[in-house]
Parts: structure tokens; C-alpha cells; sequence
């Protein structure tokens, strides 16, 4: 990439962000799935923790897990990893949460059905910008590892668990590495 072209991109991308930090898209003020899932967060907003809970029931439909177990599992390890990766996916989030304006639908994110959810995250991984694609990569990332980490998965993938939990046994057995100078 050349000098023009990072500055647009980077131009562009900050003016997505700052524009999709002042579009209302129907905001609520009260996002109350991590209540009701009895989840106490870590990491994320109520609203990132609905976002990305609503994301999960879009990207994982006939995938045997909750979407509420992945966004808490989001949320944990965004806990765990600090920044910068904390504060990107929480702005991925946000994008997504309030920029369906751009996406031309005037509900936020949260309030689509997980059809029109699906749907609109499908524009997002064939945008011609490339922040809307990239974004789309990173939420689709967590979301699918998030969701396929957890054992209700193996069936689907065919992983019978670790060793440990096979209880294969690896006898040890001596390495020589020649001569340390």
C-alpha cells in the first residue's frame, strides 16, 4: 500500500468511526442480556455485551451452542488480553452496533431479527471498504472460535479433547541434542 492510499484508509476509517459514534440508529439505553443471562461483565458495556451476543445468534444458526456463552466468553478473554485487542474489538462492536445506517437499515443492530442481522453482516464482508471487511473478519473470528472452542461443538468437528483428557499416555523418552557449547 502506498502513502495515498494509507492515508485513505486510515482518513476514511477514522471518519467511519467518529461518524458511526454520532449516529443515534435507534439506540436503546437499556440492554439488559447480561442481566438476563445472570452474567456479571468483565470487559464489555451492556450494549457491546448485546452486540456481540446478537452477532452469535446471526453467524451460528444450527452451531449447538448459546450465543449467550460465546459473548461471555468474549468478554473474558477481552478481559484477559488487554489492549490494544481489548479497545479494536470493542470499537468492531460498536461499528456494528450503530452503523446500520450505512447498511441502509434504520434499526440498530440489536433490534434486526437474526435474518436481517446475517444479512447485514453479509454487506459488511463484501464492502468495498476495506474497514467494513476487516471488521466483519475480526467479529466473525471471535465469534467462531468462541463457539467452536466449547465441547458441545466436538461432534460437529470430530476433536475427541486433548490427550489428558483421552488419557493417552506419551511414555517419555530421552533426547539427545548433541554437544551445548
Amino acid at each position: 500500500m502506498n502513502r495515498r492510499g494509507f492515508l485513505r484508509a486510515t482518513a476514511g476509517g477514522a471518519t467511519v468511526i467518529a461518524a458511526a459514534s454520532l449516529l443515534p440508529a435507534g439506540c436503546a439505553r437499556d440492554y439488559p442480556q447480561a442481566t438476563s443471562d445472570s452474567y456479571s461483565l468483565q470487559s464489555l458495556t451492556d450494549k457491546e455485551y448485546a452486540t456481540a451476543r446478537a452477532a452469535a445468534e446471526a453467524l451460528l444458526v444450527g452451531v449447538p451452542v448459546t450465543a449467550w456463552s460465546v459473548a461471555q466468553a468474549i468478554d473474558r478473554e477481552l478481559a484477559l488480553v488487554g489492549e490494544p485487542i481489548r479497545s479494536d474489538m470493542k470499537t468492531v462492536l460498536n461499528l456494528i452496533q450503530h452503523a446500520t445506517i450505512l447498511g441502509g437499515r434504520v434499526s440498530r443492530f440489536t433490534a434486526l431479527s437474526p435474518d436481517h442481522r446475517r444479512r447485514y453482516l453479509e454487506t459488511w464482508a463484501h464492502s468495498r471498504f476495506e474497514l467494513r471487511r476487516a471488521a466483519y473478519q475480526a467479529l466473525k473470528g471471535f465469534v467462531v472460535y468462541f463457539a467452536y472452542s466449547q465441547d458441545a461443538t466436538r461432534a460437529l468437528t470430530g476433536f475427541h479433547g486433548s490427550w489428558p483428557e483421552q488419557h493417552v499416555a506419551i511414555a517419555p523418552h530421552a533426547v539427545d541434542f548433541g554437544e551445548i557449547a
